[in-house]
């Protein structure tokens, strides 16, 4: 019965479902571009659709390549790459899982 209800859920997502994180209601996407990157603070800055969004990134986010190949942790990622973020909203942003274009 779980694996009916998650094949329903992913099928009505709105949004391209990610490699190994789990989709949940509370689940959201944004494709952008990466402004800046903070591993001190666990910050990424990404320039969205609606405007200059800093999600949460602890260093255990999945990142992953266009191809699914792990890019291993958030730390990797640099001004200018085109990245596609799956998140929640916890007192914040927080980054579930990243792929970059």
């Amino acid at each position: 019965m779980n694996a009916l209800v998650a094949a329903l859920l992913l099928a009505a997502l709105p949004f391209p479902a990610p490699r190994v994180a789990a989709v949940t209601d509370a689940t959201k996407f944004d494709p952008g571009v990466v402004v800046s990157s903070d591993s001190a603070k666990a910050e990424l800055r990404v320039k969205c659709a609606a405007g200059i969004v800093t999600f949460k990134v602890a260093p255990e986010v999945p990142v992953f390549d266009a191809a699914g190949k792990s890019l291993g942790s958030p730390a990797v990622l640099t001004a200018g790459q085109k990245v596609r973020i799956w998140y929640v909203v916890e007192r914040g942003a927080r980054a579930v899982e990243i792929g970059v274009e």
